[in-house]
């Protein structure tokens, strides 16, 4: 059989795949090429496989090497012996090139027939992990009591959360990695079991196009032999459901043991047993979405790829997975799978909530999470310590499969946002490229997930609201998100300090104008706020944030501080007695019978610009005679 191995010389080919492939540029090393990614990575390129998705005027991968043929393509021969290894359920091939052959020139040569939407070459990746002394021993990342040095509570405070759930084994996490020892003692309870199909009996039951794929599937070896050479899958897989209180090793994210006593669930996809390979990570996410995983995490990086960008869009926006990948360990820039806009970049902090030297920094970093010096399992039914944001990834992999297990209901979009509304603020006020929105708190998390479940039923649906910090504003016990007798239009916005003012009043929301008395609670003491109001509720830009009131807005005047009492730093209150300034018919949105609409506002004392300024829930008045 003839094969191509250059139809151009070797400079040719070199300026003419970096033309076709910008903004990659490549360089040929040992007789390897390598691509470089435009934030300055560097992967080899994978010798043997290419991915392509056809035109859709192309029939299929015959029809395509039938055109070929007919058009009189110089590379027709080569085109026609490249052998189909697998095609996804996107209609996306992985096609073996022929032996000898120059895989950037076969690319260029297949784009050049025209009928193809893509053609791609792969990349060799690397796990992102960093290996360190295993001497630090002790879960830190857990529960941080400042063992070893650390600081208390620069935790997930996983103890708290537990006491809500532990895991439900409905829900599945998808483990993309090097394989996980499935025999681990600490893991084997909670690997996941395809339930549609009969181990060892060599037979595709549930016709997933996978023989025997009981604990998931190793896709760079395609078979179902799962553990893999590598550490690194197992160390993962036990972050996000090492079993949790049964006696031995270590506790995992979502590992059971407390509440329902069971833990989540982990499909676990080999992609690369020393290395992730970019041509089988698409089918390992598909293959993940479409077996009921409801959490995908990546601790790896490859380069970028459509196949790949494909997927996670059809995992995320169409499986409804939650996808997360670990930022990479540049210490600069957010790797490729995390910096997708459809996967959740997570950052690594330390025990001293430091974000780690190593961490990937970027606009795409979403939240941090413990990556650096975190115990967890390592091969032969051991233990180990490593650090790198791969150990930071799976703690969020595994508070998103907690917060499935409150409300199982919840989006992607709608968990980054819990994320998000309770995360510790670390560094610079607000976001930061280093921290995202701060370091998850499992706690506050998975709380508010669960009393935002205003009926109990255990199922986020259209009762329910997920709207930022919860309050209790009539002091009746029900979140005020699932309190039909108070009106929400939108949510205090936490300071630098670290303070959320909220309202209470006087009276209830139906008041005459000599009750007609609010406090603000929980501010920053000292510091001067004032109360605004009016007859209408809307959502307007203001200082970073949103003002809920609607123009032309009222201010009660003059501005008055915050008393200092209680226990700081948000231990302010802010009394304003409103019979004053009500003179019925004098003011129109004052009068008897009108519904009016109150806020206050706070400046943040460490933040001059104004954008991490306080604005506390609008609260809701009937004025009566």
């Amino acid at each position: 059989m003839k094969t191509l191995s250059l139809f151009v010389s070797a400079l040719a080919l070199s300026a003419t795949a970096a033309a076709q492939t910008e903004p990659f540029e490549y360089e040929q090393r040992d007789g390897s090429w390598w691509r470089t990614e435009p934030w300055g990575e560097t992967f080899q390129v994978d010798p043997e496989v290419i991915s392509v998705l056809l035109d859709e005027s192309v029939a299929d991968l015959a029809d395509f090497v039938a055109r070929v043929q007919a058009a009189g393509d110089p590379a027709a021969e080569t085109i026609a012996a490249l052998e189909p290894l697998r095609r996804n359920v996107l209609g996306i091939y992985d096609l073996r090139i022929p032996a000898g052959s120059d895989v950037l020139a076969v690319v260029a040569a297949v784009r050049a027939t025209g009928l193809v939407q893509f053609a791609e070459e792969n990349t060799i990746g690397a796990y992102v992990n960093t290996p360190n002394d295993p001497s630090f021993g002790t879960q830190w990342s857990k529960v941080n009591t400042g063992q070893s040095g650390g600081t208390p509570d620069a935790d997930l405070d996983l103890d708290q959360a537990w006491d809500i759930t532990g895991g439900d084994p409905s829900v599945v996490v998808a483990v993309l990695d090097s394989g996980t020892e499935n025999t681990h003692s600490d893991l084997s309870a909670n690997i996941w079991n395809n339930p549609g199909e009969i181990p060892g009996n060599g037979v595709d039951d549930d016709s997933n196009g996978y023989v025997d794929d009981v604990f998931g599937w190793d896709f760079e070896n395609n078979n179902n032999g799962v553990p893999g050479p590598f550490f690194h899958g197992t160390f993962v897989a036990s972050i996000v459901a090492a079993r949790t209180n049964n006696g031995i090793g270590i506790a995992g994210t979502a590992g059971g043991g407390f509440g329902n006593g069971d833990g989540c669930r982990m499909l676990i996809g080999g992609v690369g047993g020393f290395g992730p390979l970019g041509s089988v990570l698409d089918d390992a996410i598909l293959y993940s979405a479409d077996n009921g995983a409801r959490v995908i995490t990546m601790s790896l990086t490859v380069g970028t790829s459509s196949a790949i960008d494909m997927a996670v869009d059809y995992a995320r926006n169409t499986a409804d997975v939650y996808v997360d990948c670990a930022a990479g360990n540049s210490g600069s820039f957010v790797s490729y799978p995390a910096n997708n806009p459809n996967v959740t970049a997570i950052g690594s902090t330390n025990r001293n909530d430091g974000v780690s030297s190593f961490s990937g920094r970027g606009p795409e970093v979403w939240v941090v999470a413990p990556g650096e010096s975190v115990l967890g399992c390592d091969l032969g039914n051991a233990y180990t310590t490593s650090s790198g944001t791969s150990f930071a990834a799976p703690h969020v992999a595994g508070v998103a499969a907690l917060l499935i297990s409150v409300l199982p209901g919840l989006t992607p979009d709608e968990i980054d946002q819990i994320l998000k509304d309770t995360a510790e603020d670390l560094g610079t006020p607000g976001f930061d490229i280093a921290a995202g929105w701060g370091r998850v708190n499992a706690f506050t998390a998975v709380d508010l997930a669960a009393m935002s479940d205003c009926n109990g039923n255990g199922i986020y649906d259209p009762t329910d609201i997920l709207n930022g910090t919860l309050t209790d504003l009539d002091g009746n016990g029900i979140p005020d998100q699932c309190d039909a007798a108070v009106t929400i239009y939108c949510q205090g916005k936490l300071n630098s300090v670290g303070c959320v003012p909220f309202l209470t009043t006087g009276g209830a929301p139906s008041v005459t104008a000599g009750q007609f008395r609010i406090m603000g609670n929980d501010m920053v003491p000292n510091e001067a706020a004032f109360m605004i109001y009016s007859g209408g509720k809307a959502n307007l830009n203001f200082h970073g944030g949103k003002l809920c009131l609607k123009a032309p807005l009222k201010r009660v005047l003059p501005p008055k501080a915050a008393s200092t009492s209680g226990t700081p730093p948000c231990s302010g209150t802010f009394l304003r007695n409103f019979n004053n300034v009500i003179q019925n018919g004098s003011d129109p949105t004052l009068t008897v019978g009108r519904n009016i609409k109150v806020q206050m506002y706070q400046r943040d004392p460490a933040d001059p610009a104004g954008f991490g300024d306080s604005l506390t829930d609008a609260v809701s008045f009937t004025i009566l005679p």
